[in-house]
């Protein structure tokens, strides 16, 4: 069997180097060719053109920035503490007690949860206004599949903490 000890580790760098460069992607667009193209970012940026025009700048409706810059904020908190539990992770080897096991399962799960929540609110935001013309762009789909990351990877390990395994590193 192949030895898989640095996988989880570059596993765990490539996500957090995704998770950080996501908010740099629109999280809303409208791509029509010949005609325009207009894209919306979490922390209120947004860029519009069309007929050989282009506007950009921070967002038109005042709610809908601060909900994105809101979202952005925790999901930047987020990243930050998965990337110091993935330092701790493996530079301590923590994972060989059951009491730091479930510590860091739990914090997994809760940064899974509140990955979850935090592109949600944005759409509570803006679902009035945008639902009308514009699609989720990328940087939604991205907020939504990175969360499920953490979230799994903390049920998978107060899993293998009640079943009484440990999980080395």
């Amino acid at each position: 069997m192949a030895d898989l000890k640095g996988k989880p580790t570059l596993g765990g760098i490539v996500f957090l180097i995704v998770g950080f460069l996501h908010i740099l992607i629109p999280a809303w667009g409208i791509l029509i060719p010949d005609i325009g193209a207009s894209f919306f970012w979490y922390w209120g940026f947004y860029f519009a053109g069309s007929g050989g025009t282009t506007t950009s700048g921070i967002g038109p409706v005042d709610a809908w920035v601060t909900a994105g810059r809101t979202a952005m904020t925790l999901m930047i908190i987020c990243f930050v503490i998965l990337t110091i539990t993935l330092i701790l992770a493996k530079i301590l080897k923590t994972f060989k007690t059951e009491k730091n096991l479930t510590i860091f399962g739990i914090v997994w799960l809760i940064t899974g949860i509140l990955l979850l929540i935090a592109p949600s609110i944005y759409l509570t935001e803006v679902s009035d206004i945008i639902f009308d013309e514009y699609s989720w762009g990328i940087g939604i789909l991205f907020s939504y599949s990175l969360a499920f990351g953490p979230l799994l990877l903390g049920i998978f390990a107060l899993y293998r903490q009640m079943k009484g395994e440990k999980i080395g590193t």
